[in-house]
């Protein structure tokens, strides 16, 4: 009886360490640090939101398809070049890296229409 009770102690323990131990909570850690929108204005707003658009979804596919925690792309077509770099702090998952891409792109389209150059900085990626 003794033994049997000890048993059933021994498998619980070892039931309840196994499923504290897997469980993970997601943080993709996207708390501002810092932001900057430049004070000058793409000339061809049409060719510059196309070449925004490119880029940040070549950015996207990158860090979501091929699992990267760093990244760079470029449009280049027409007078307004689009030119990007993304990167994720190494310990943050696949899926949270992501995440934070997405925050920090949807940052960036916030600045001022036309805005040239931004600039995204959180706990957990820059962009």
């Amino acid at each position: 009886m003794r033994r049997q009770q000890l048993n059933l102690l021994t498998t619980t323990l070892i039931i309840t360490l196994f499923c504290s131990c897997s469980l993970t909570q997601a943080d993709p850690q996207t708390r501002l640090i810092n932001k900057g929108c430049s004070t000058y204005n793409a000339t061809n707003l049409s060719n510059f939101y196309q070449n925004l658009n490119a880029t940040l979804l070549d950015l996207k596919s990158q860090v979501g398809n091929e699992n990267k925690h760093f990244a760079t792309a470029q449009s280049a077509k027409g007078a307004n070049p689009v030119y990007a770099l993304f990167q994720c702090r190494n310990y943050l998952s696949n899926s949270d890296c992501s995440a934070c891409f997405a925050v920090a792109a949807a940052q960036i389209r916030n600045c001022s229409a036309g805005s040239n150059g931004a600039r995204v900085i959180y706990d957990g990626c820059f962009l």
